[in-house]
C-alpha cells in the first residue's frame, strides 16, 4: 500500500473543502435571484475533481460539464475568477459572457465546459489527438456526467482513443440523478 505524505493528503483535502466552501456560499444568492445564470452544483463531487486534478500536471488538459466549478478550482483555477464569472463581471474566468457553465482558462489547462450533455468529450478527444500528434506529453481527461453513457459520442470516442491510443482519460461522475430527479 502507497504511504502519501500528510502535506499531500492535507493538500487534496484543503481542495475539496474548498470547492464544497465556494458551492455552499452560492446557494443563497441563486435562491434569492442575485445569480442570475443558470448554476448547476458540484456538491457532493469533490474528490473526483480533487483526485484527477492531483494527479495532472499544469499542462495538461480538462474539460468539464454544466458542474465544472469542482474541476475548475481542483485544477488551481482561481475562486475570485469563478465567482466573477458566475455574476457575469467581466473580472471572470470567461470574461463575464460564460456564466456558471462555461467556465474556461486555458492557461491552467482548463479548456472549458459545455452544458450539452457530452458535447465535452470529442473536444477532450481532439485535444488528446493534438497532443499525440505534437508528441508534447500532454494529457486530456473528459469529464462527464452519467447522462452522457446514453449518448453515441462517447462511445465513439472511446472506440477511437483507444485504437489511436491516445493520451486521454474519461471520467464518468455518477451523481445518481439526472438534471435534478433521481435515477
Amino acid at each position: 500500500m502507497k504511504k502519501y505524505s500528510k502535506d499531500f493528503l492535507l493538500k487534496l483535502y484543503m481542495t475539496m473543502l474548498r470547492i464544497r466552501l465556494c458551492e455552499e456560499s452560492l446557494v443563497e444568492p441563486i435562491r434569492t435571484g442575485k445569480v442570475r445564470c443558470p448554476v448547476h452544483l458540484y456538491s457532493g463531487e469533490e474528490a473526483i475533481a480533487t483526485g484527477i486534478c492531483a494527479a495532472l500536471s499544469k499542462e495538461d488538459y480538462i474539460f468539464g460539464t454544466h458542474r465544472s466549478h469542482g474541476h475548475y478550482l481542483a485544477k488551481s483555477g482561481g475562486m475570485k475568477e469563478l465567482i466573477a464569472e458566475i455574476y457575469g463581471k467581466a473580472s471572470g474566468c470567461s470574461r463575464g459572457r460564460g456564466g456558471s457553465m462555461h467556465v474556461i482558462e486555458p492557461g491552467k489547462g482548463v479548456m472549458g465546459a459545455t452544458p450539452i450533455v457530452a458535447s465535452s468529450i470529442s473536444l477532450a478527444l481532439g485535444a488528446a489527438l493534438a497532443s499525440k500528434i505534437r508528441g508534447d506529453g500532454k494529457i486530456s481527461v473528459s469529464f462527464f456526467g452519467d447522462g452522457a453513457t446514453g449518448v453515441g459520442v462517447l462511445y465513439e470516442s472511446l472506440n477511437f482513443a483507444a485504437l489511436k491510443r491516445l493520451p486521454i482519460l474519461f471520467v464518468c461522475e455518477n451523481n445518481f440523478y439526472s438534471t435534478h430527479l433521481p435515477t
